[in-house]
């Protein structure tokens, strides 16, 4: 029996066995370059003109992406319609290849959703070297997954107009980018270009030459906090020319047709300069006056646009103005998260659109297991049921980009094996997959470890959407230290999440037995030192901030307090770690703003350390 990932449709043995050989003869009806070099990649093959062993036989009749496989005693016959359905037939080869013996077969393929994407946020703190981006495409390869895309807002691509803001090796250069592009084309996965231009342009912003872009240059207040302007004014016509200036920059000679613009979150639309605007004519329809400038210029390059969801979801009458060609992505990042409205809606308005989950790597240190099965599964279902194009995972870099690159991986081959089957039980089979194929674990106990330290929030006083109470606890300590009275400030944000003390040590007892764990592991990969660096890492990060938390847990006595706290303090090597991981798979980037914001979780012990003690803290 052969194990192939993701499950194929169908597979009917036929009792008989293929000859291996040396070398075989491969015959194309068609070039195809990619799939003749991928089979280089794990068997010795030439090209032959006539019928060989290998043979890959075009069928108009046959439906895109899909595939038939054939071995027979004497040769193997893969019958398609397109270079996509050729090489995921190449794929499965690939697998069956590593069998001693090669039983004879049928099989029958094809994916159940046709877009099966990944986008990876690289504007957040955290750029990662090319390596690290190849990593990811050779594993969405093999996944079969067909759509790549890198986020950006802000300096960490290689504008010339722009060169000034860029940080010392903090972007993707020109050449760089073209260089992902044809990795990623060279394994039939589309790499899409991907540029925010409403919202989410605080960087910008940021600066003196854009300042006076923003609709509130001097920020505004929403979710708790004052925060620094992050959407261009879309009645100032400077806006369109900075946004055209990107454009100018990513988007010609680019291989795709497709183009992410985002729009997602433009916060302060109907707040500053917009105030009166959005209460006149509605903050939907400024919105799409401002969505179809922006079009004009995507229409220049011939890309059919791509657009987050969140701001029109709920706007039927305004889902009705949304240009024809335009793929709308509803977003959503938990297992609460009702694809199964937002997808119904879409689909009965008969627009072109996808699903975008979350990998939860995010605001979470070690991503949340339980939601990302969920919320994947929710997509998958229901973008399948309401006629859908595809889903387009997620996995975003807020508050310091701290999660580290295991916590992408489950999530990841979940996703591109549910989205090609939608089979139930798929997640045996990524446990399987992630302990034989990607880690290598020899006694099979790594995936465990990996999916079971993503469920700690569990054990949390209550569910939040989109992040971890724990993970709050490190953001809120960066804030507190900005603020008058810090320690007052930080309890009265994490006085809900610090959990009673029984429950505390249950929690540290659950982690410190899956880091025990890590011992009855043996990985067979090249990086498994580091693999095992970061999962010790992602531990510490929850287990030190619990401890910052736990120290303002009222029920505990001074004593209790300032042990917690010297803890605390003796882990402080978590902060040299993390650089050293950071900078073993990514480029510098802005790891510095990282590392303050984690900085803060100690600085702030050391306050409330103080404030025990009876000295003056302020």
């Amino acid at each position: 029996m052969y194990k192939i990932y993701p499950k194929v449709k169908y597979i009917k043995y036929t009792k008989d066995e293929f000859t291996k050989k040396d070398k075989y003869s491969v015959f194309f009806t068609e070039n195809l370059e990619n799939v003749f070099t991928n089979l280089k990649s794990f068997i010795k093959v030439k090209k032959t003109r006539k019928v060989g062993d290998i043979n890959f036989i075009y069928e108009k009749a046959r439906s895109v992406q899909t595939y038939k496989l054939v071995i027979e005693k004497d040769k193997i016959d893969v019958y398609y319609n397109d270079a996509s359905g050729a090489y995921y037939a190449s794929q499965t080869l690939k697998q069956i290849f590593k069998s001693e013996k090669l039983e004879t077969v049928e099989i029958w393929d094809e994916p159940k959703l046709l877009v099966r994407g990944f986008t990876l946020d690289i504007s957040r703190n955290k750029v990662p070297s090319l390596k690290t981006i190849y990593k990811i495409i050779d594993l969405m390869a093999e996944l079969k997954m067909n759509h790549f895309e890198l986020y950006v807002e802000g300096f960490s691509y290689e504008y010339d107009f722009a060169r000034k803001h860029l940080l010392e090796d903090g972007y993707i250069t020109k050449e760089e980018y073209k260089l992902i592009e044809d990795y990623c084309f060279a394994r039939e996965i589309d790499f899409v270009p991907n540029q925010n231009g409403f919202g989410h342009m605080g960087p910008w912003l940021a600066t003196k030459e854009y300042k006076d872009l923003a609709i509130c240059p001097d920020g505004a207040f929403y979710w708790g906090r004052h925060r620094s302007p992050v959407t261009l004014d879309p009645k100032d016509p400077r806006s369109i020319q900075l946004v055209s200036k990107m454009y100018e920059e990513m988007l010609p000679n680019r291989k795709s047709k497709y183009f992410n613009i985002n729009f997602d979150e433009p916060m302060e639309l109907g707040m500053g300069k917009t105030k009166e605007l959005v209460e006149k004519e509605g903050l939907s329809n400024v919105y799409l006056d401002y969505l179809n400038l922006v079009l004009e210029e995507v229409k220049k390059y011939n890309k059919t646009p791509i657009m987050w969801g969140d701001v029109l979801i709920k706007d039927q009458e305004a889902l009705k103005k949304l240009p024809k060609d335009i793929i709308f992505v509803d977003w959503g990042y938990d297992a609460t998260y009702k694809f199964s409205e937002t997808l119904k809606t879409l689909g009965t308005l008969n627009i072109k659109f996808g699903a975008a989950p979350g990998t939860t790597s995010w605001c979470s240190f070690t991503g949340r297991t339980q939601d990302f099965i969920e919320n994947i599964k929710s997509a998958c279902d229901n973008v399948y049921k309401y006629n859908g194009l595809g889903i387009l995972l997620t996995d975003w870099g807020d508050a310091g980009h701290l999660q580290l690159l295991p916590s992408i991986v489950a999530p990841l081959v979940f996703a591109g094996f549910y989205s090609w089957s939608l089979q139930e039980g798929e997640m045996l089979n990524v446990t399987k997959y992630l302990n034989e194929e990607v880690f290598q674990d020899e006694k099979g106990n790594f995936a465990q470890i990996l999916l079971g330290i993503g469920n700690y929030y569990q054990f949390e006083n209550y569910y939040i959407t989109n992040a971890t109470l724990t993970f709050f606890g490190y953001m809120w300590a960066d804030y507190a230290l900005k603020q008058e009275k810090p320690l007052d400030y930080y309890y009265e944000k994490i006085k809900n999440s610090v959990i009673e003390d029984v429950k505390y040590k249950a929690l540290v007892e659950y982690l410190e037995l899956y880091r025990k764990g890590l011992k009855n592991t043996k990985l067979k990969i090249k990086d498994k030192k580091l693999v095992l660096a970061e999962i010790n890492q992602s531990i510490d990060l929850v287990l030190v901030t619990r401890l910052l938390m736990q120290s303002f847990n009222p029920k505990l006595d001074k004593n209790n307090k300032l042990k917690l706290l010297e803890k605390l303090f003796k882990n402080a090597k978590i902060l040299e770690k993390q650089k050293e991981l950071w900078l073993a798979r990514n480029k510098k980037s802005n790891l510095a703003e990282s590392i303050e914001m984690l900085e803060a979780v100690f600085k702030l012990g050391k306050l409330h350390y103080k404030a025990l003690q009876g000295e003056n803290y302020e």
